[in-house]
């Protein structure tokens, strides 16, 4: 039986990731709420607005986030899927490059890819394209280009750090400008550390009415999630009324517990390589988000100072990690082992899992560590709090 789920998932990628590109119909259709849709296997992209009967008291056409276009997937597995899909065409047009250029040094390797304009992102931006979105992509490329022309990196504005740019290239694709996503009639919006801030101040104001537990205390990897596609909600809390955590479709992702087996830890270094090179290491369990796997990873990213700032650099790098990968329960962990393999990448991440089945995978304090290469230079990086 598990052989042939591997076979239909297998099936299902290959077909995703060959048609990912011509499975949307370009024609235009109005739904019933005057909604522009784009239609295809799994996704649609809609203009979310107000609805008819909103009982909102912010004034529909003054609302500056009514009509924001979203990607609406029909099911997690289409998210995977989608999400999957792009990131195996990403690396396949890397795979190519390095297989025909992979010979040459460092410099060369760079200089080639600066002639050719190679651009190993290309698929991402094509499938935006294709589906009109202003993705947060996009968005999070033009803030990482205006930080690496400075002369000296300032931590504290790298936009790399910002809780709403967590995600991995291929995730930020399918996302729009304000971190938003929809699985089914269930939408995900990660938030930016000024919304948390608000609704952390509006803790001492609002009075819950719903139950709910609600957020306690400011951390990097919180979700707004709201059910039945409840886009009033949204557009309100666009537009700053914090309020509508108290709404029954509206729910906060809280804190997990400080317990010794945990999700949502993230632990990030820059290791100095010289005066002019560096590399950022990180090591980090997420948040799942409406069931989606909460998978360990690691990461390394290499950069070089050129004569108008900073950019990423291709070199040989590696990553991996070891330590316990536990299930929701926190038992049963088996002990995971990276083999170093290297390539002359800008980046590279891998993920550690027990089982995609988990809704989360946890860790235990001091129980995984990132191992990073950078040419001839091994770091760690161990995920404690």
């Amino acid at each position: 039986m598990k052989y042939y789920k591997k076979t239909f998932k297998f099936i299902w990628l290959l077909l995703y990731s060959s048609l990912i590109f011509f499975s949307c119909n370009k024609e235009t259709i109005e739904n019933t709420e005057d909604t522009s849709v784009l239609e295809g296997k799994g996704l649609t992209v809609i203009d979310y607005k107000r609805s008819k009967n909103s009982s909102s008291k912010t004034d529909s056409n003054k609302s500056s986030f009514n009509g924001t276009r979203i990607a609406v997937f029909s099911d997690e597995l289409a998210y995977e899927n989608y999400t999957e899909a792009l990131e195996n065409q990403v690396q396949n047009l890397e795979n190519a490059f390095l297989a025909q250029w992979g010979h040459l040094n460092d410099d060369d390797l760079n200089a080639k890819e600066d002639e050719l304009n190679f651009d190993s992102e290309k698929p991402l931006s094509d499938f935006e394209n294709q589906i009109g979105l202003q993705s947060l992509r996009k968005q999070y490329l033009m803030a990482e280009e205006a930080w690496l022309n400075n002369d000296v990196l300032d931590s504290s504005t790298d936009p790399d750090s910002k809780p709403i740019y967590d995600f991995e290239d291929n995730e930020m694709a399918v996302m729009n400008t304000l971190a938003e996503v929809q699985i089914g009639t269930t939408i995900i919006k990660k938030l930016n550390l000024e919304e948390i801030t608000l609704i952390s101040e509006a803790q001492g104001i609002l009075k819950s009415t719903t139950g709910k537990n609600l957020l306690t205390v400011p951390y990097e990897d919180k979700y707004l999630v709201i059910q039945n596609s409840d886009y009033d909600a949204l557009i309100d809390f666009n537009n700053g009324d914090v309020s509508v955590i108290n709404n029954p479709n509206v729910t906060v992702t809280n804190n997990p517990p400080a317990t010794s087996c945990k999700y949502a830890k993230e632990v990030r270094k820059d290791f100095l390589i010289d005066s002019k090179k560096f590399f950022r290491a990180v090591i980090k369990v997420p948040r799942p988000s409406l069931g989606w796997n909460g998978k360990v990873k690691a990461k390394i990213v290499s950069y070089k100072k050129g004569f108008f700032g900073w950019r990423k650099w291709r070199t040989k790098i590696d990553v991996g990690a070891r330590g316990d990968v536990f299930n929701t329960s926190c038992d049963n962990s088996p002990t995971y082992v990276n083999k170093w393999k290297g390539v002359k990448r800008k980046k590279k991440r891998i993920y550690i899992f027990r089982d995609k089945s988990f809704g989360s995978h946890k860790v235990e304090n001091g129980g995984m560590t990132g191992l990073y290469r950078h040419n001839n230079v091994i770091k760690e990086l161990n995920l404690t709090w």
